[in-house]
């Protein structure tokens, strides 16, 4: 899931992840301090992701994967209106639109997976 053959495409998933993982998922883990701070940086996240309908523009990537798992769980416990993060609502929309996805959502949902409030 990671490119391998585009070394721009490679560094730009790894800008993606490393972002993710140290900005969207620390502001996610401290949202009962910092409210503002999960808007100001799911805002922040949205901006960045228009400029394609992935992550990586037009090449679907694990930072789509790791970007839809952190917004999926905000948009289910925050509930944000769709206009307010356009671009990553749309993410959101194409990413349950596939089926590997709406799979796992079936896996979780049977086991009794519930999101943290």
């Amino acid at each position: 899931m990671l490119p391998q053959d585009d070394v721009e495409a490679e560094a730009q998933a790894l800008s993606w992840m490393s972002f993710i993982a140290a900005t969207i998922h620390s502001a996610w883990a401290a949202r009962h301090q910092r409210a503002d701070r999960v808007r100001n940086v799911f805002a922040l996240a949205d901006r960045r992701l228009r400029t394609g309908e992935w992550a990586l523009g037009s090449r679907y990537s694990i930072a789509d994967i790791h970007l839809f798992r952190l917004f999926w769980r905000f948009r289910n416990a925050v509930h944000p209106a769709p206009d307010e993060f356009p671009n990553l609502s749309a993410h959101h929309d194409r990413m349950m639109d596939r089926s590997a996805v709406q799979r796992a959502c079936e896996v979780e949902a049977a086991i009794g997976y519930e999101l943290p409030a």
